[in-house]
């Protein structure tokens, strides 16, 4: 395919640590299709679970009506986030329209940058008054078939999966192994690793996106970036594992 019709989609995970800010946008986008019954569904369970319903960030927010809609950019202020806020707020501007970007939420699923969500406090290794943790009921309920949908519809050519892949609180990847199975032979799919980078991987990854779409963003519709080009994040190799 041509490079100028090839389309990225980066997956970033959500974070611990969020903010409401004073001043709130209200310029807020839409949810994914087909997300609106299964968020319902999650917040029902969440609200009928006591150590996760007394939780004071769903309290004051998810289960609160009147708690503000933020957008989700401003909402999450991990070190991730902080670290990345220049290129994330490049993406939402539009600089690079071939390059989409999706945050993967314990909570709401799939979340753009600029939809309106709530404050909460949810991992994916939660476990639900059923005895289901969260991760697990994110895959019983389909939500790699909601982001497949989303891959075709936009026509992305490339996956970059930012993901944790954590046992027992971050288990994001797994959420989706049945697509990282059915998209194999149709879109390339990897997974960014920084392996020995412990509690730093998530700054890591993040200096990755930064440098990546600073320097050379073409990057993520060809070609995987070499050891070598990475000389502005010394002591780590990044590793480029098939989804």
């Amino acid at each position: 395919m041509c490079a100028k019709f090839r389309k990225a989609l980066i997956l970033i995970p959500c974070c611990k640590q969020k903010t409401v800010p004073r001043y709130i946008s209200r310029y807020l986008s839409k949810p994914l299709p087909g997300l609106k019954e299964l968020r319902n569904k999650l917040i029902a369970l969440l609200a009928k679970t006591p150590q996760l319903r007394e939780r004071p960030e769903n309290l004051r927010g998810i289960l609160n009506p009147k708690a503000p809609l933020i957008r989700a950019v401003d909402l999450y202020t991990g070190k991730f986030y902080v670290k990345a806020r220049r290129v994330l707020t490049h993406l939402l501007q539009g600089k690079y329209p071939f390059i989409d970007l999706l945050i993967v939420s314990a909570l709401y699923g799939l979340v753009r940058l600029d939809e309106g969500i709530k404050e909460y406090n949810l991992v994916m290794g939660d476990k639900l008054i059923n005895g289901m943790r969260v991760f697990r009921f994110w895959q019983k309920e389909g939500l790699w078939l909601v982001l497949k949908n989303y891959i075709f519809s936009k026509g992305i050519t490339h996956v970059w999966s930012l993901l944790p892949n954590s046992m027992p609180d971050y288990p994001y990847h797994q959420v989706f192994n049945k697509l990282w199975v059915s998209i194999r032979d149709l879109v390339k799919c990897y997974h960014v690793e920084v392996p020995k980078a412990g509690s730093g991987t998530s700054i890591k990854r993040a200096e990755w996106l930064t440098y990546i779409l600073e320097n050379n963003p073409r990057y993520l519709v060809s070609r995987v970036p070499q050891r070598d080009e990475f000389r502005s994040i010394p002591g780590y190799v990044f590793k480029y594992t098939p989804c």
